[in-house]
């Protein structure tokens, strides 16, 4: 893991934070469309399940100290996308991709609300989980077949990969 990796990997999830409260938010008032759950998921399906657990966490945690709501739920929740969609990718084709996404950030979203139900969190309920269920997939799944096709470039850009130079073992050139 490169340095610039992760400064675009901070960037990318403040970025996605960011629009999430100040644009997403405001135009899904029945819908718990989250930009930043499926920037954890295009990451995982690009890269596997160990930067999809990384960064399902950090950027889960982050927006759980933001929030309200009691702490953990949403980092819990990202790392658990990152987990299944890194295992789950095809790799192969990008709407594949964007389904897989899309699929485990809505049920992940309703599952998510149902914890908050469990923890007795304002606003949260079972019959909401249940009736933001289709419009969250329609959402999560328009912004997957925009992100999942970036993340899949960026990561893949030689910018942010580690140079490729010879290996070193014990003083020997190889």
């Amino acid at each position: 893991m490169t340095r610039i990796r992760i400064a675009a990997a901070i960037a990318a999830v403040l970025t996605c934070l960011a629009l999430q409260s100040g644009v997403l938010a405001p135009l899904a008032i029945s819908a718990a469309i989250s930009l930043p759950a499926v920037l954890v998921a295009a990451v995982a399906l690009s890269d596997g399940p160990g930067a999809g657990i990384a960064l399902g966490f950090a950027a889960g945690l982050i927006a759980d100290l933001g929030s309200t709501h009691p702490a953990g739920v949403l980092a819990l929740t990202w790392m658990g996308i990152g987990m299944v969609c890194g295992l789950a990718a095809d790799r192969k084709s990008v709407r594949a991709d964007a389904v897989i996404a899309a699929t485990l950030c809505a049920v992940a979203a309703s599952l998510a609300t149902m914890l908050l139900t469990l923890l007795n969190a304002d606003g949260a309920s079972l019959t909401l989980a249940a009736s933001q269920f289709l419009p969250t997939i329609l959402g999560d799944g328009v912004l997957a077949l925009v992100l999942v096709p970036l993340v899949r470039r960026a990561v893949r850009a030689d910018v942010l990969r580690a140079p490729r130079g010879p290996v070193v073992l014990l003083g020997v050139d190889s």
